[in-house]
């Protein structure tokens, strides 16, 4: 197997061209995510922050789904699981967005997968900054 064989075989249902538009798409929910809090719900701080990286790991999660019923399943059903811990929005954030890439990494579409987890984890060490 050549280089190239192996960069597309780990792409996924995803072409080189949909790389920006991915991270694009992330960090524009996350822009939106943030004006909803900010404007909309009228809170800041942390959980400002929260609702910021709750959007950016839903759109993440759905850009990698991309309208495949057998990703989306098992996205359903990996949520399921962790459904029940409760402990707090900090873990279960963090669990959604490891769970999110892994997903993508086990879809097929690892080198996807990492592109998009760059600015997805700047995002996600924004969110969590411990000053208010």
């Amino acid at each position: 197997m050549d280089l190239m064989g192996f960069l597309s075989d780990h792409m996924g249902h995803f072409s080189l061209y949909d790389l920006p538009n991915l991270v694009f798409a992330v960090l524009l929910a996350v822009l939106l995510g943030y004006l909803l809090g900010r404007f909309g719900g009228k809170v800041r701080g942390a959980e400002l922050r929260a609702l910021a990286l709750w959007a950016g790991s839903a759109a993440l999660a759905a850009a990698i789904v991309r309208s495949q019923l057998p990703l989306a399943v098992v996205l359903v059903a990996l949520v399921l699981l962790v459904r029940s811990n409760q402990d707090g929005s900090r873990d279960r954030a963090l669990q959604f967005g490891a769970l999110v890439l892994g997903l993508g990494c086990g879809s097929g579409a690892a080198l996807v997968t990492l592109v998009a987890a760059v600015p997805y984890i700047l995002v996600v060490r924004w969110a969590f900054k411990s000053k208010d």
